[in-house]
């Protein structure tokens, strides 16, 4: 009889899926991207090999003064791709997108009290001293993302610098 036991027990552990589990490796390159103004929003994004972090952002939100600006993280403003192989940046700023590479995974930012996204303005100005734009510094405070019943979360951490030129 111990022997049934333990031949069941040896069917079962070597039966059992193992789960697959697969971490993103939120390994990015330091430049953040960005498209063109669609529809009062900035998109914005750092790439990773087969990877993006895309960041949605109204433009009323980059203001033309030093200043520290806030907004909640949402499923609409925060999402996480992986792809089934490199991606460039024109594939988020395409009018349609292409349809390589595919899609592998989609996590979106969940919303909380302190999931917040921040923005600290500062002025850029050249050589001489006269102002020539603004430098958006962007980081997360407890930012989370799920897919399905997953998630992956981060206390804080800096998404990276965006510069908009004046007018």
């Amino acid at each position: 009889m111990k022997k049934y036991i333990t031949l069941l027990l040896c069917l079962v552990f070597v039966a059992c899926d193992d789960g697959d589990i697969a971490i993103p490796a939120f390994e990015f390159e330091d430049e953040v991207h960005n498209c063109e103004v669609r529809n009062g929003n900035y998109t914005l994004f750092r790439l990773g090999i087969a990877e993006g972090l895309i960041v949605t952002i109204a433009e009323t939100y980059f203001k033309e003064e030093e200043t520290s600006t806030e907004l909640g993280i949402t499923s609409e403003n925060v999402i996480y791709r992986t792809f089934s192989s490199e991606v460039s940046p024109a594939y988020f700023c395409s009018d349609i997108p292409p349809t390589e590479p595919t899609i592998l995974s989609n996590w979106t930012g969940v919303s909380g009290v302190s999931n917040l996204i921040l923005i600290d303005t500062v002025e850029e100005l050249d050589d001489m001293g006269i102002l020539i734009g603004y430098t958006h510094h962007i980081s997360f405070q407890n930012l989370k993302v799920e897919k399905g019943e997953n998630y992956l979360a981060f206390e804080e951490g800096t998404f990276g610098e965006f510069f908009i030129p004046l007018n």
